[in-house]
């Protein structure tokens, strides 16, 4: 286990290319629990931007470990989720916690969540589901990343707290967070291709794209004016996607992701992690 008394000679080491060095360097690392952020910011340490990528390189063995160590999912898999909102941040934080790059300091999922929604909760007045869609995607605040749909940082909710940039699930996923805090009512739709979140005003249940800005889509109208709707299509429209099937989802993103990206350890590992909530 690297000690923080270690740390700064080790870091010194990151741009010696002897092999024997690099192979210490990795054994070394690999052995830690994959974040060294809280140790880096402690020690005041400022990291050129090569040393950053490389240090998090030497730290994904230690990340994916403890991922797979924590990865605890309940009896009955993604359906026992259905309501568990305890366990779902959960596991939605390991996965963050994964894609991090265990050098730079960040807030934790929970806390993020935590800080939007009290930033909500001074801003908006007569706080309502409809509310919140207007200060977090009309607005601009949160916005698809379209020029970089396919990357897997667009399902690390951190990630997508701290820039705005999301994938339609992972925009969906944040609104639903939010709105779970501040007791209001929003759900997720599955719809296919395209993940939509959902509220009701008025009574009258709308879908929500908070890929394109929050734009609203009355459920009946959807239906009534496309006839040739499928009838998987027809279901997700009509029945509220739980929370297991939310995280079923985002996982088989990631392993897409990165066999896009030709990272097979990691599409092998997120597919595995999709296999246990069956």
């Amino acid at each position: 286990m690297v000690t923080e008394e270690q740390l700064p000679y080790l870091l010194k080491l990151l741009d010696d290319e002897e092999p024997a060095i690099q192979s210490a360097l990795q054994h070394e690392f690999a052995e830690t629990n994959g974040d060294l952020s809280h140790e880096i910011a402690a020690l005041a340490i400022d990291l050129p931007v090569r040393d950053r990528m490389k240090l998090s390189h030497l730290l994904l063995p230690g990340r994916r470990e403890t991922l797979e160590h924590e990865w605890q999912v309940p009896h009955g898999g993604a359906d026992a989720l259905a309501e568990d909102w305890d366990t779902f941040e959960s596991l939605l934080r390991l996965v963050s916690d994964f894609l991090h790059d265990g050098v730079t300091l960040r807030p934790s999922l929970p806390d993020m969540i935590d800080m939007l929604a009290m930033e909500a909760a001074d801003e908006i007045e007569n706080l309502s589901a409809n509310q919140l869609r207007l200060w977090m995607f009309e607005s601009g605040k949160f916005i698809g990343n379209r020029e970089n749909y396919y990357i897997p940082q667009n399902n690390d909710l951190c990630w997508v707290a701290d820039t705005g940039f999301g994938s339609p699930i992972s925009l969906a996923t944040l609104f639903i967070l939010v709105a779970h805090r501040l007791e209001l009512e929003v759900s997720g739709c599955n719809y296919p291709g395209h993940f939509l979140a959902r509220i009701h005003i008025d009574g009258k249940a709308l879908l929500v794209d908070c890929f394109h800005r929050g734009r609203l889509i009355p459920v009946h109208e959807l239906l009534s004016n496309n006839k040739n709707i499928s009838q998987t299509a027809k279901i997700a429209i009509l029945t509220e996607c739980h929370l297991g099937h939310m995280l079923s989802r985002i996982l088989r993103n990631l392993e897409h992701s990165f066999r896009k990206d030709k990272q097979m350890g990691e599409a092998l590992l997120f597919r595995k992690l999709h296999d246990s909530l069956q």
